[in-house]
């Protein structure tokens, strides 16, 4: 009987056994397991300069909406014609430079987004590929600072690209005002759209007026009155319009508008016979 309690208590006890070894785990950790993901640390902060001078640093939460570069400068150094050189350090010992970026560039905005790992990428977008997030025509990633070089001279007049975006282009809202009631489409539903290029200009895209209109469901119309942000109007005719030799056409421009041209054929080439800088409300007749 002794014997057998003996047995059971060294049993309890580990009495006469060999003592396992255990990794000692510090106090409110645990060792991760074997294939768990070390888990990043926060992306390096992203700081911007305009001629050597510190305008901005990014955050996390900036990052993440895929701003337009040119929104985070002050408001003078915001025309995108200016800007002669975008330097953008990495990890490389060198800069990768971008020379005159709207000229290179006619047609893109720059802008920067979260690129592999959330680490801040620099890109070059077409305005309707960056309010749908998709792909850069350049790309550069892994960036740690941002400088930019501003021509102080000769700084008025078009040739310079106008001013810097500041609108998200899927909060536009176009009206279209019926005799039955407004109707509208919005930014987002604009640019889900099918784009095509303009007459004349291969790489220039947008929609022809004729699709917005269905996509807004207007079928019959004999004039439209077509109206810009600041008030100035431009009366069409159904009548002139074969959507052939006469097409109106609406792109989504540099400053985030509703840029509507009406083209009309001249020979070969293709001539601007109205303009409207920032179209916002269609009155059908």
């Amino acid at each position: 009987m002794r014997t057998w309690l003996c047995c059971l208590l060294a049993i309890a006890l580990g009495c006469g056994g060999k003592k396992e070894d255990r990794p000692a785990v510090a106090s409110g950790s645990a060792p991760a397991a074997i294939g768990d993901a070390v888990p990043a640390g926060p992306p390096a902060a992203l700081e911007i300069f305009v001629d050597d001078k510190s305008v901005a640093k990014v955050t996390s939460e900036q990052l993440a909406k895929w701003p337009r570069l040119d929104t985070l400068v002050p408001e003078d150094d915001r025309r995108l014609g200016t800007w002669q050189m975008v330097r953008l350090r990495s990890s490389e010992p060198a800069p990768i430079e971008v020379a005159r970026p709207s000229a290179s560039y006619p047609q893109m905005v720059p802008a920067i987004f979260p690129g592999d790992g959330g680490v801040p990428a620099f890109g070059m977008f077409d305005p309707v590929a960056l309010a749908k997030h998709g792909k850069p025509a350049l790309r550069h990633d892994a960036i740690k600072e941002i400088r930019i070089e501003v021509a102080r001279e000769g700084r008025g007049g078009e040739h310079q690209g106008g001013a810097g975006g500041t609108d998200d282009p899927l909060k536009l809202v176009l009206t279209f005002k019926l005799k039955t009631g407004d109707k509208q489409l919005t930014g987002e539903q604009i640019v889900a759209l099918p784009r095509e290029s303009q007459p004349g200009s291969e790489d220039t895209k947008g929609w022809r007026l004729a699709q917005l209109l269905a996509a807004a469901g207007v079928t019959k119309y004999s004039k439209l009155a077509l109206i810009d942000a600041g008030g100035t109007s431009l009366i069409l005719d159904k009548a002139e319009l074969d959507d052939k030799n006469v097409v109106p056409f609406v792109k989504l421009n540099r400053q985030g508008s509703l840029r509507f041209r009406l083209l009309k054929k001249q020979g070969t080439g293709w001539q601007a016979a109205g303009d409207l800088r920032a179209l916002a409300t269609i009155k059908v007749d």
